[in-house]
């Protein structure tokens, strides 16, 4: 293994945020993967800053889902300055960086929609795995079927869990009492079924707080009649949303079945880290993130009638909700640290650089270290 660090790009997809790392510093956001690991690779990453402004060609990517412009730029940068790592944090840029990166470069991708069946067909229809050093799924489910799917070698295909900010999301030992269920984010959510559900239980307060930092778009409550136990509470900003896990007695995630398989689980990591107990969807890759009976409880897609269940069972028995909250903790800073999930991003890195692809693969990687 070279004791040298590679020369290695973080590629972020999303817009420019220059107020972040200040918040960070503040206190006021919690810790964000791309700047750490930038630090942690000398200061290097880009994001969608580096591509000239087009609202008509913006349109068109998120409609592909891809972000062809990016990786063109990033493909560009990368001969130009001539690094010889580069990690893309989405299949966004990484799909369409297969195809333009120098073959000599090492490259990691980090797959958010792994089991998607169109991704899955571009992929194997183009030959795009052959170009990777390392995929990576956010969970181990997900992990076992790109593997499967795309007949990639065990050892590049591996599961990379989402990390939370432990220190930003923590319990609060003066915290006020806990007073309703709460659901919160936006991607992928099943409001119609949580709804329905509180429909069930009347005598139970629930606010739902509709919103997302990264996504935008309809959440499906839109269409329903909201019984009057359920309010719609404002999104707020990261440092507010603490004290909207500190104010739940009980944490809500409903997922759509999708194939996007881990979807919601950083609205599950951080209330565990808060301390909150958790009721989430049962699906393939979200259930990682979890202890089912110890740190949440899992119902079936659509099934109202269980989501009530679950919740009354809580909300009627504070202590085994408060002991589940604490195993939540625990959990979280045992496995999901973000510092866990650097060392294991700098472990991948190292390891790519050592076992290159291709017969051929090293003369590049090897000369420039």
């Amino acid at each position: 293994m070279p004791d040298q660090q590679p020369r290695t790009l973080i590629v972020a997809t999303n817009a420019p945020a220059p107020w972040l790392a200040a918040a960070v510093h503040a206190g006021k956001h919690q810790r964000v993967d791309y700047l750490d690991l930038a630090a942690r690779f000398g200061n290097r990453y880009v994001d969608y800053g580096i591509v000239r402004a087009n609202r008509l060609l913006r349109r068109l990517e998120e409609l592909l889902r891809m972000d062809l412009r990016l990786a063109w730029a990033v493909a560009q940068l990368v001969r130009r300055e001539r690094y010889q790592v580069v990690i893309s944090l989405s299949e966004r840029a990484g799909i369409p960086l297969a195809l333009l990166l120098p073959r000599a470069v090492r490259h990691l991708v980090i797959f958010h929609h792994g089991m998607s069946r169109q991704k899955l067909r571009l992929i194997n229809g183009l030959g795009l795995q052959q170009r990777w050093d390392v995929v990576a799924a956010i969970s181990q489910a997900e992990a076992d079927g790109m593997q499967q799917a795309l007949h990639m070698p065990a050892e590049r295909v591996v599961a990379l869990h989402t990390p939370v900010d432990t220190e930003f999301f923590r319990p609060q030992p003066a915290a006020p009492p806990a007073k309703v269920v709460q659901s919160l984010g936006l991607s992928h959510r099943d409001y119609p079924t949580l709804i329905e559900a509180m429909r069930r239980l009347p005598q139970i307060p629930c606010h739902l707080r509709v919103g997302s930092s990264w996504v935008s778009g309809k959440a499906g409550h839109e269409r329903e009649q909201l019984p009057s136990n359920i309010s719609l509470q404002p999104f707020v900003p990261p440092d507010r949303l603490r004290n909207c896990y500190l104010e739940s007695r009980i944490v809500v995630v409903p997922i759509k079945p999708s194939t996007q398989w881990s979807a919601g689980c950083t609205s599950v990591q951080a209330a565990q880290a808060m301390g909150r107990p958790v009721i989430v969807t049962r699906r393939p890759g979200l259930s990682e993130y979890v202890i089912e009976g110890k740190t949440a409880l899992l119902v079936d897609p659509g099934n109202a009638e269980q989501m009530a269940a679950a919740i009354a069972t809580l909300w009627n028995d504070p202590a085994r909700a408060e002991a589940m909250g604490r195993a939540g903790r625990q959990l979280m800073e045992e496995r999901f640290t973000m510092d866990r999930w650097l060392v294991k991003m700098e472990e991948l890195v190292m390891w790519m650089v050592a076992n290159p692809l291709g017969k051929n693969a090293n003369r590049y990687a090897g000369a420039m270290l």
